[in-house]
């Protein structure tokens, strides 16, 4: 059975699969913090299907950007059943994960995820999520240069490009999209790998993709 969890967002979600197949998934608010909410909910995922900490195989999660909380406690969530359990953890991108829902549209996916501080973390990926740019955190008009015309807008950041498209020539197609689920990460181990077995000094040298410093910590340095 393998686990996988996403808490890089303002929201959380588990999911639990046997053998190729879904067998579990939820998605729930984060009005508390993330360590109150995330182990429980693993500990509640299990007991619903009636498995133990043991049965698991591998875990999955998304290793960013995101919400600095919850990227650090997504992380040493994964990390500490991992390393108790001695079985394989693996990362993917929280963008990748937002590109997954329109994976084979036909056009390119740029996935747009609000970084606070009127800034964007943004990606722009092919039909069959290869990138195309990679995850980076910039201004939204810095984005008019890539080449998006024509592509999907995913992502909560959408808003944000939106009030500059209207004086370029661009066309973004727009979809209604739900949010991102943990169940998707074992679509992304699918396509794109994941480690069959237990290391160490991978897991160790894990850490989460921020991309930038927190706001807090950009708000210090300006302070002094």
């Amino acid at each position: 059975m393998k686990l996988a969890l996403d808490s890089s967002q303002n929201f959380g979600s588990i999911a639990l699969a046997e053998q190729g197949k879904l067998i579990y998934s939820s998605f729930f608010s984060i009005s508390i913090t993330h360590s109150e909410t995330l182990m429980p909910q693993v500990d509640y995922a299990l007991k619903f299907c009636g498995c133990k900490p043991s049965d698991l195989e591998a875990v999955y999660f998304s290793q960013g950007p995101g919400s600095f909380t919850g990227l650090r406690i997504g992380l040493a969530t994964a990390k500490g059943i991992a390393y108790g359990l001695k079985i394989p953890l693996r990362g993917f991108s929280s963008l990748q994960l937002c590109a997954l829902q329109r994976r084979n549209c036909g056009r390119r996916i740029l996935c747009l995820l609000d970084a606070k501080m009127k800034e964007l973390y943004a990606a722009l990926y092919d039909e069959q999520l290869n990138e195309l740019r990679a995850p980076c955190v910039c201004k939204a008009e810095d984005i008019l240069t890539w080449e998006i015309d024509g592509a999907y807008l995913l992502g909560s950041g959408a808003p944000l490009l939106k009030p500059h498209l209207a004086d370029s020539a661009l066309n973004l197609l727009e979809v209604d999209e739900l949010p991102p689920l943990a169940a998707g990460l074992f679509t992304l181990a699918e396509l794109f790998g994941a480690p069959e077995a237990y290391d160490f000094n991978a897991l160790a040298e894990l850490e989460p993709d921020y991309l930038r410093e927190s706001t807090a910590q950009i708000r210090a340095k300006q302070r002094e």
